[in-house]
């Protein structure tokens, strides 16, 4: 049988190891408690010694197991941001790209201008060929392909759907409304919209 104390307020058996804890859960304002507390701690064997818990031992598998985890959080991160860009990321230098151009795109509702987002075509670990970097209206063009890009290209970018403008006006001179308007260095196009979402 287990060796047990007893009490010495409420008599209750309690095995030596619990008595303190009992006497701070059951009798904190009992006003024997603090002396009795006191006289606990000075005996020996009452009280567990601090650090005294088992180390924690990692197994080189348990490393392992982790850091294939992170790389495949990182890899499924990689493919899913990869697959849903419209173009393949540019993968070369910018002293080596085909061509670099800028053209400025303006997109109204009515007559409200719409923001073009910042960042469109940027991401972690890509850079699309068509891409912005401000909510200026800039579209970059920055490819490593030699081809030609349009504004529809580039509302694919966007996730935007072309649909039907009214009016489409390239350097202020109107132009019929299409997808396949090619985009070319130093271009304003306007674009006219009922109603755009």
């Amino acid at each position: 049988m287990a060796k047990t104390d007893h009490c010495p307020i409420c008599n209750v058996a309690v095995k030596p190891e619990n008595l303190l804890r009992h006497l701070n859960d059951i009798h904190p304002r009992h006003p024997d408690t603090p002396r009795l507390r006191e006289e606990l701690r000075q005996e020996p064997g009452r009280t567990r010694p601090r650090g005294s818990s088992a180390p924690i031992h990692i197994k080189r598998w348990h490393v392992a197991v982790v850091a294939l985890l992170v790389l495949g959080g990182f890899g499924v991160y990689y493919l899913t941001t990869i697959t849903s860009q419209p173009f393949p990321c540019v993968t070369v230098a910018p002293n080596q790209l085909a061509y670099h151009w800028h053209t400025t795109l303006k997109v109204y509702s009515g007559s409200t201008p719409i923001t073009i987002p910042a960042n469109l075509g940027l991401s972690a670990v890509c850079v699309e060929p068509l891409h912005t970097h401000d909510t200026s209206g800039t579209i970059h063009i920055e490819t490593d392909v030699n081809r030609l890009y349009s504004i529809g290209d580039f509302y694919r970018v966007w996730g935007k759907s072309f649909d039907s403008p009214t009016q489409m006006n390239m350097n202020g001179t109107a132009v019929s409304p299409s997808p396949s308007v090619v985009l070319y260095d130093l271009e304003t196009i306007d674009i006219y919209y009922v109603s755009f979402a």
